[in-house]
């Protein structure tokens, strides 16, 4: 009865371990599919502003130009799409105009700003440059300004502003100015006085933009052109009158010339008269009258060589009396 017990038991081991294995496999819940954000969509439609675009000057720093947008899709991205800046400015892709220009001009362009979602605009843009700023003597003043003590403000006017851009400042920075004058812009304004000879100073130049240039004018005062007051009388009886009369002051070798400034006389103009200005005198010649002649006549001299076309010194006049008897 144990024997057939052991073996039932060992039967059923072998019908076990012989039975058909499970193929049934076990598989995870599937993941489920991302579902895509949605593109954002702008509130407005992508406009570009009109930009604040101002002078600039060659050689000098551009102050800085943010260019700015509305609507669209953000991020912008800049560029130019027409024309072309300044030389030496340049637009970089966030929208900012920098740089250094390099050519003077007026420049016309379009900038363009695309945003995220592939929309574009676009806005016209200009930016006038102007010539680096520089500051020279007046042609009559590149040696030296020659002027004459006792004139007022004659050949002040000593230097000249080009390029930059305006308004322009004015610094004396070195240097006496000539006795009786004060600076205006590049002149001189006011009655030079003191001692002859020269001075020399300094004027420095500066732009709006802060761009500066400096001009060193050179002045050489020289006594007030007269004439002498001796040998101021003519007194003639039957025959010619002349006169020589010195000139003294002035701008050596000079070119003044005379004239009358007023007469005092009943009677007219003596008939044939001269009046000459030459070799540092002035020559005055009265022909005999046939009726006589009695007056007095202020002359005056008026000194031609200084800085530029009518600008001149003119002299005190000088009186000279004449007493011409008839024959």
């Amino acid at each position: 009865m144990v024997r057939s017990a052991l073996v039932g038991a060992l039967v059923m081991v072998l019908v076990v371990a012989c039975a058909r294995p499970n193929n049934t496999v076990q598989l995870a819940p599937p993941t489920p599919t991302p579902t895509p954000s949605p593109s954002p969509t702008p509130t407005a439609p992508l406009q570009a502003t009109t930009a604040p675009f101002h002078a600039g000057e060659v050689g000098a720093s551009y102050a800085a130009v943010a260019l700015s947008a509305t609507g669209g899709v953000q991020p912008y991205t800049w560029s130019i799409s027409g024309g072309a800046l300044p030389g030496g400015l340049s637009l970089s892709s966030d929208g900012n105009v920098t740089g250094t220009p390099t050519t003077s001009g007026s420049f016309h362009f379009t900038v363009q700003v695309a945003d995220g979602g592939g929309s574009t605009a676009t806005v016209p843009g200009k930016i006038g440059i102007a010539a680096h700023l520089s500051a020279g003597l007046i042609a009559a003043c590149a040696t030296q300004c020659s002027v004459e003590i006792g004139c007022v403000s004659v050949c002040g006017a000593f230097g000249q502003v080009s390029g930059g851009v305006g308004p322009y400042s004015y610094t004396h920075t070195s240097g006496q100015l000539p006795s009786g004058t004060s600076l205006s812009g590049l002149s001189l304004t006011g009655t030079f006085s003191g001692l002859s000879g020269y001075l020399q100073f300094s004027v420095q130049v500066t732009d709006v933009l802060g761009a500066t240039a400096t001009v060193a004018p050179l002045f050489w005062m020289y006594q007030h052109i007269s004439l002498a007051s001796d040998n101021t009388t003519c007194v003639k009886i039957f025959t010619d009158c002349s006169l020589r009369l010195r000139i003294s002051g002035g701008v050596p070798q000079g070119r003044p010339s005379v004239g009358l400034a007023s007469v005092a006389s009943a009677a007219p103009l003596p008939a044939g008269y001269t009046l000459t200005a030459s070799g540092g005198y002035v020559n005055l010649y009265i022909p005999r009258p046939g009726n006589g002649y009695v007056g007095v006549w202020t002359l005056v001299l008026t000194d031609h060589t200084l800085c530029a076309a009518n600008t001149y010194c003119i002299s005190p006049g000088a009186t000279v009396n004449i007493w011409m008897y008839p024959t």
